[in-house]
């Protein structure tokens, strides 16, 4: 049995009391104070888990599913090397100790780990289900002779098993003890013990330390917004950025997650590099500049999802977010199908010879295919954006629904679909541009094996920063025809496609 001695730190200020707490969405009253202690960081290690964002529990909509991005172990094993080292070992494998005696320096690791105690019966998720824990296993603070104590039974627990302590942040020191080898009797680290912490407050506290004060890889932190959606701040209306960027992250996922949606699975929420694939942060970027922008006085085109210009008023469209995801699928399916059924000199050069990652040289979601780009998918999401605004008589208003929830969730937008393939004018509309848009823009990237000199020079003009809004605008300039004469001048091209 181990028996740490830890303090109190009181932290409470009187304005908080005027929040409104929400324990039914996992944000109830916080507790009032945490414990620090110093802790021999293998103990640490052997009592701890690690609640991570697993792809699969998030498909599902698991509601215990884990904040942390997931283990670099190459990270550890720099941080291991680092605490038997010290730097400037630590940065170089090619520098010897034994050679370079004099560069060995103390690895010190002097900020603090942060772990929540969990109380018997809590749940959290291990390798895909849902485990709580016993009551044999949990750990407990309490006073003994007037100082707090932490006090449990040591024993290493396994990966599918549910650790009483939950580390909040600083998992990565701590994976590095499993790369020493042991040799750590004597060194403890600095730890903050909260008691009692929802997951929801975890993901919280892990966003104000890791993602406020310093930027992280932007997918993963627009990744955490799930577990912060509850918070009333981020409802309070569209020109409060967060609030886009929440709205924005639940329609990219909702894309992601439906089994119908062109999308299902091509966007990465972890960061990662794939052909064919684009990143989370970078659909969002694209969603808030178009669909969920913020209406300017004075413009025609705001974003559809929150505040329009109807006839010299603005005006929002009452959609529930289902309804939102299955607009945006319903947009993509139909580009989709418009590539696959065209004959345009552009989709017809791709063929087995320049085949991707996917194995059939799509022209859709290949590699050389904008539409499978950050620059295409701004394109596609600014053109139907504003065209959706700019067409007269489109009956966005008559497509009520009462029969879903708001969540955007697989079952209600799977009914908000249907319902809109009902919407014959609007669907019309949506298949529409899509056709004009495959066959009006060549959607291939500069790097397209089959281009000549003259085409590569013309296509390179959608690379990088810039071609956002060179695509973008080459896109809408394509569907003036479906407008109407005088829809789209340049001043409006400008307009849909800027950045706010």
């Amino acid at each position: 049995m181990f028996k740490v001695p830890v303090f109190s730190v009181k932290q409470w200020v009187q304005s908080w009391d005027q929040a409104e707490w929400q324990p039914k969405d996992g944000l109830p009253e916080p507790p009032r104070e945490f414990y620090v202690g110093s802790v021999s960081i293998a103990l640490l290690r052997a009592m701890s888990g690690v609640s991570h964002r697993e792809v699969v529990d998030r498909r599902e909509s698991a509601p215990d599913t884990g904040y942390q991005r997931p283990h670099d172990r190459e990270r550890s094993e720099k941080v291991a090397r680092y605490v038997k080292w010290g730097y400037p070992l630590s940065s170089q494998n090619s520098l010897s100790p034994a050679e370079f005696p004099d560069l060995i320096h103390p690895g010190w690791l002097p900020t603090a780990i942060l772990v929540n105690v969990l109380k018997p019966g809590d749940s959290r998720r291990r390798s895909g289900r849902s485990v709580s824990l016993g009551e044999k296993d949990a750990i407990a603070i309490t006073r003994d002779n007037g100082q707090f104590v932490v006090t449990g039974e040591e024993r290493t627990f396994e990966p599918e098993e549910l650790a009483p302590l939950e580390v909040i942040d600083g998992q990565h020191r701590l994976f590095a003890v499993d790369e020493l080898n042991g040799n750590l009797a004597d060194y403890e680290v600095p730890v903050v013990f909260f008691q009692g912490l929802t997951p929801q407050w975890q993901a919280y506290l892990f966003w104000v330390i890791n993602v406020e004060p310093r930027k992280i890889n932007p997918s993963l932190a627009f990744d955490l917004y799930p577990e912060l959606r509850s918070q009333s701040w981020l409802e309070k209306g569209e020109w409060i950025k967060v609030y886009r960027e929440h709205r924005a992250q639940e329609l990219a996922e909702a894309l992601w997650r439906h089994p119908t949606s062109s999308w299902y699975g091509r966007i990465e929420l972890m960061g990662k590099r794939v052909p064919g694939h684009v990143s989370n942060a970078a659909f969002i970027r694209s969603l808030m500049a178009s669909f969920v922008r913020p209406y300017k006085a004075g413009a025609k085109i705001g974003g559809l999802f929150g505040s329009i210009d109807k006839r010299g008023s603005q005006y929002a469209i009452p959609w529930k977010r289902a309804q939102q995801a299955a607009l945006l699928i319903r947009i993509w399916q139909h580009i989709e199908a418009s590539v696959a059924a065209s004959s345009a000199a552009w989709v017809v050069s791709f063929d087995k010879r320049h085949s991707d990652l996917h194995g059939d040289g799509s022209a859709f979601s290949g590699q050389y295919s904008l539409l499978a780009t950050d620059q295409g998918v701004r394109a596609i999401l600014t053109t139907y954006n504003a065209a959706l605004q700019l067409k007269d008589n489109l009956p966005l208003d008559e497509w009520y629904m009462s029969e879903v929830t708001d969540q955007p969730d697989v079952m209600s937008v799977e009914v908000a679909l249907e319902s809109l393939k009902r919407q014959t004018k609007i669907d019309a509309f949506l298949r529409q541009l899509a056709d004009v848009l495959v066959e009006n823009v060549d959607w291939r990237t500069s790097a397209h094996p089959g281009l000549t000199d003259e085409q590569k020079l013309i296509q390179s003009t959608y690379r990088g920063s810039s071609g956002y809004a060179a695509l973008a605008g080459r896109a809408l300039a394509a569907v003036r025809s479906v407008l109407g004469d005088g829809s789209l001048p340049e001043t409006e091209i400008q307009e849909a496609t800027d950045d706010e």
